[in-house]
């Protein structure tokens, strides 16, 4: 059973330094980020730097026709008022939330951090939404990462006013 823990989230222990079962967490987060791969989102890097520019390389090396039928390119995102002034963060309901930090290692700008530890049950600190404006507007990567399902994100459709796409 504890294996089963680990790999969904719900171990005890406060951290996984030292654990016998540390590659079980690792497996989980190759299996995360790799359906994360399959995000919708077009202004953030799911691919990763090194692989675009491989393809950049194999697409000038190849024959014309090829590469005429190469997708189109993502388009860029451009907010059209101050990121202060648009209410795009993600919450965490805290009787949730397990305490894994997945959402703070799939982060990049940074928006969630420990939170104080959990005196009763798991003793491994919830997660706070500490930096709720760094979060990119329209980016919903994690949402699905979150394995108790504590992290929700207001309605797309509200913010699409404060995206513009630019080519």
């Amino acid at each position: 059973m504890l294996v089963l823990d680990c790999f969904f989230g719900r171990c005890e222990k406060p951290s996984c330094d030292g654990c016998l079962f540390r590659p079980v967490r690792s497996l989980r987060l190759a299996l995360k980020s790799r359906a994360m791969q399959k995000c919708q989102d077009e202004s953030v890097d799911t691919e990763g730097v090194w692989k675009k520019e491989v393809e950049s390389v194999l697409a000038h090396h190849k024959a014309p026709e090829k590469s005429q039928q190469q997708p189109a390119l993502k388009r860029k995102k451009r907010l059209l008022a101050p990121r202060e002034e648009i209410p795009w963060f993600p919450t965490i309901n805290p009787d949730l939330c397990n305490g894994c930090a997945d959402c703070k290692v799939l982060c990049k700008p940074g928006v969630f951090e420990p939170g104080p530890p959990d005196p009763e049950g798991i003793h491994r600190p919830k997660f706070l939404v500490a930096h709720p404006y760094n979060c990119l507007v329209l980016c919903d990567r994690c949402v699905p990462i979150c394995t108790s399902g504590a992290i929700k994100l207001p309605p797309k459709e509200d913010f699409e006013k404060y995206v513009e796409y630019v080519d």
